[in-house]
């Protein structure tokens, strides 16, 4: 990820997406935080550490969460928290997943709805209606290949795809550098 012009990270609002998430992240070697819901400031902190140490123009959040009053809440929460708590005023935070597009696309079926204790049910009813949905609701591998789509839409791929292809030749070359250094202390 070097060579791309933006700092892009993931997030996940709960663990159960850890096995997920990780797959992915480490496939493109994007670092990924997840919540737990509303995510603390440490973890904040940490992302805004290493978006400052990249030296890149811009932080890109892609994010994965419930399609429920809080998960769609959080993804515009962390990216204000982002700006306002650690001045980063170059920030795109994406909810990649679960989205309302998604539920009809993949035919979620309606299990619960909306919690009545929630602070932000009335919006989220306004305009979404009552049902809501856990992200756990699609199968790892659909929420991966979301997830990988989403990367592939917000990186250079060319970029990419060139460091790919360094790292693979930088190995091709250590092995044969390795292989001499056998040979020549097996003589």
């Amino acid at each position: 990820m070097q060579s791309q012009p933006n700092h892009v990270e993931i997030v996940g609002e709960k663990n159960t997406l850890k096995g997920t998430i990780h797959r992915t992240a480490c496939q493109f070697t994007i670092p990924y935080t997840l919540g737990r819901g509303y995510c603390s400031l440490d973890p904040r902190y940490e992302m805004a550490e290493r978006y400052h140490n990249s030296g890149k123009r811009k932080l890109i959040i892609l994010m994965l969460g419930d399609f429920d009053p809080e998960g769609e809440d959080i993804c515009h929460s962390f990216a204000r928290s982002m700006r306002d708590d650690f001045d980063i005023t170059s920030i795109e935070a994406v909810k990649v997943g679960l989205t309302a597009p998604q539920i009809k696309k993949y035919r979620l079926p309606k299990k619960m709805t909306a919690k009545e204790t929630s602070a932000r049910r009335e919006k989220f009813v306004e305009k979404h209606g009552e049902n809501v949905w856990e992200i756990e609701a699609l199968p790892p591998a659909t929420l991966q290949e979301i997830l990988t789509d989403a990367i592939l839409s917000t990186i250079d791929v060319d970029a990419y795809n060139y460091e790919v292809a360094a790292e693979h030749e930088d190995a091709r070359q250590l092995g044969v550098y390795r292989n001499v250094a056998i040979q020549a202390l097996r003589e």
